[in-house]
C-alpha cells in the first residue's frame, strides 16, 4: 500500500475528524516510508550541487564567463532544479509533521554540536585550525552550523503550537491563511520587497508557511489529488525547471545577474510550487529500503559539515579544480563523483554519532535501572 492509499484509507475526506487524522499521522510515522527517504536523501545532494554551482561564482563572473553558452545552460538547469532543495526538507517535516520531545531536541542539538567539534579535531590534526575556547564556544552554540539550523530548531519548538492550529482549524480557514501567507511572501516579500520577515526564503516564517502548506495538501487535498498521475508531478517539476531556465537566461543575459538571483531565492512562488511538485511526486512511489533509510538517516550531517567554516573553502576550491581540470563532460563527472565522495564520508562520521549517542542513552538507562 502507498503512503497516498494509506493515508486516505484512514484519512478518509476531506471533512475527517482530528482523532482520525492523528490515527493516521501514526501510523505514517511508526516506520520510514523509504520514497520520502530517497528524497530527503537526494535534497541533499541537490543542496551539495547548488553549493558546487555557487563555488564558480556564477552567475555573478568568475570561470563560466569565458565558457560556451552550453555549460551557461547546464549550470543554469542544474542550479534550477537544486534550488528547490531547502524547501523539500521543510515541506517533509511538514507532510510527517514534527512532534518535538526532550529526548528529539538533545538528539538534533547533539548532531549539530558532534558534527561541530569533528571537523574542529579535524582541521586541528591537519594544522589548519588551533583548539581555543572560542572555537568550543561556536560549536556549543551553533555558530558554526550556518543559517538553516537555528531557523528549522525555532520551526521544531514552534510546532506543538502550529500542529494544534492545523488540527482545530477547517479547510476554508487553513486555505485563506495560506493563501495570505504566500501572497504577503510572494507580492509584498519577493516583488515588493516590505515584509522583511520572510527574508526570501531564509527565515523561520519562510519555514512555517512550507510547514502548513504541507499539512494543508496531506490533511485536504490527498484525495482530489489521487485523480492525477504520478508523472504530472514528476512533468511539474521538470517544467517550472525549464521555465525558470528560460527566465533566468532572459534574466541573465538582458538585465544582469542581480534579477537572475532574485528569481532563484527560496520564497519565489515557482520554487515552492515546484518544491511541493517533487514531493508529491515522491509521496506516490513504493519503495523499501534499509540502505536508503541508513543513508538518508544521516543527510543532516552531510549539510553540517560541507557548511562548517572552515570546511566550506575547502569544498569549494575541490569543487572548481574537479571541474577546471578537465573537459566539460570529464569535469561534470569529477565533480559528481566528489559530491558523491562528500556525501559518504559525512554519512560514515554520522554513524559514529549515532553509535556515540546510542551508547550515552545505554549508559543513561543502565544508571537508573
Amino acid at each position: 500500500m502507498t503512503i497516498w492509499a494509506s493515508v486516505e484509507a484512514h484519512i478518509g475526506t476531506t471533512k475527517c475528524k482530528n482523532k482520525t487524522y492523528k490515527n493516521a499521522r501514526k501510523i505514517m510515522k511508526k516506520t520510514r516510508q523509504s520514497n520520502v527517504e530517497l528524497l530527503r536523501l537526494l535534497a541533499m545532494f541537490m543542496v551539495l550541487l547548488l553549493h558546487a554551482v555557487q563555488s564558480f561564482q556564477w552567475p555573478r563572473g568568475g570561470f563560466l564567463m569565458s565558457q560556451p553558452l552550453v555549460v551557461h545552460l547546464g549550470f543554469s538547469f542544474v542550479e534550477m532544479i537544486s534550488v528547490v532543495a531547502v524547501n523539500v526538507f521543510v515541506l517533509i517535516s511538514g507532510w510527517f509533521g514534527i512532534r518535538p520531545t526532550t529526548r528529539g531536541l538533545g538528539k538534533f542539538l547533539y548532531q549539530c554540536v558532534f558534527c561541530s567539534l569533528v571537523v574542529d579535531a579535524a582541521l586541528w590534526s591537519v594544522g589548519a585550525g588551533i583548539p581555543s575556547f572560542s572555537m568550543l564556544f561556536e560549536a556549543f552554540t551553533l555558530q558554526q552550523t550556518g543559517w538553516f539550523v537555528p531557523s528549522y530548531l525555532l520551526l521544531f519548538l514552534l510546532s506543538p503550537v502550529l500542529n494544534a492550529y492545523v488540527e482545530t482549524t477547517d479547510e476554508p480557514t487553513q486555505q485563506r491563511v495560506l493563501i495570505s501567507l504566500f501572497v504577503a511572501q510572494s507580492v509584498g516579500a519577493f516583488v515588493l520587497k516590505i515584509f522583511a520577515d520572510f527574508n526570501y526564503g531564509y527565515s523561520l516564517l519562510s519555514f512555517a508557511c512550507l510547514y502548513l502548506l504541507a499539512q494543508y495538501v496531506r490533511r485536504f487535498q490527498l484525495q482530489r489529488l489521487a485523480r492525477l498521475r504520478s508523472g504530472f508531478f514528476l512533468l511539474i517539476f521538470f517544467g517550472v525547471a525549464l521555465l525558470h531556465v528560460l527566465i533566468g537566461s532572459i534574466a541573465l543575459f538582458g538585465f544582469g545577474s542581480k534579477l537572475f538571483q532574485q528569481i532563484m531565492l527560496y520564497s519565489s512562488p515557482l520554487v515552492v510550487v515546484q518544491a511541493l511538485a517533487l514531493l508529491l511526486y515522491f509521496t506516490r512511489q513504493t519503495l523499501s529500503s534499509t540502505l536508503v533509510n541508513r543513508i538518508a538517516a544521516g543527510s543532516f550531517a552531510v549539510y553540517l559539515i560541507h557548511q562548517h567554516p572552515g570546511v566550506r573553502p575547502f569544498y569549494a576550491s575541490i569543487c572548481q579544480k574537479a571541474f577546471m581540470d578537465a573537459s566539460p563532460a570529464l569535469g561534470a563527472a569529477a565533480l559528481l563523483l566528489w559530491l558523491c565522495v562528500v556525501y559518504l564520508v559525512c554519512v560514515g562520521v554520522d554513524e559514529l554519532r549515532r553509535a556515540s549517542w546510542d551508547l550515552l542513552l545505554s549508559r543513561r538507562k543502565a544508571e537508573k535501572s
